[in-house]
């Protein structure tokens, strides 16, 4: 329980950092972990569907090969081709610059070489891109396996 809770804060505090940075549809966004890599909104989403199935232990444990299977197979490439597609029509040559450096899930040591050195925003995270509501959604999910947890004890 106690590893998966982790394993969730951790996926969360990365969207959280993300979404104080990114400025959806104005920018190639090279600011704060999107200097190490392309995607941590999916990279958080990865570490949230894993924590939870640890979380969730038993049964949800079985599903996490079911969970990963379809972020990779399904949601993953569905997103990227539709992302990249509109990305590299918006800013042609400076995103495909930025993905020909960054890679998608697994961050680099060292950062984006023309990154933007920009400080994570409140207002952004908050009023633009409305990082708050899907933080309910997580707690809430997180206070139903930890409700689960208790009253099986």
């Amino acid at each position: 329980m106690i590893a998966g809770g982790i394993i969730v804060c951790i996926g969360e505090l990365i969207r959280i950092w993300a979404t104080g940075h990114l400025n959806r549809n104005q920018e190639v966004t090279t600011s704060g972990p999107y200097a190490y890599v392309r995607d941590p909104l999916y990279l958080g989403r990865l570490f949230l569907i894993v924590g939870f199935c640890i979380m969730g232990w038993g049964y949800c444990l079985l599903l996490l090969p079911l969970g990963l299977g379809i972020f990779f197979m399904s949601y993953l490439p569905r997103k990227y081709k539709k992302e990249m597609k509109r990305l590299e029509k918006r800013f042609g040559e400076s995103y495909l610059d930025y993905a020909a450096c960054t890679r998608s899930l697994l961050p680099s040591f060292s950062p984006y070489p023309r990154a933007n050195t920009r400080r994570w925003s409140f207002d952004i995270c908050w009023r633009e891109n409305r990082e708050q509501y899907f933080i309910l959604i997580v707690a809430a999910v997180f206070a139903g396996i930890m409700a689960r947890y208790f009253m099986s004890i």
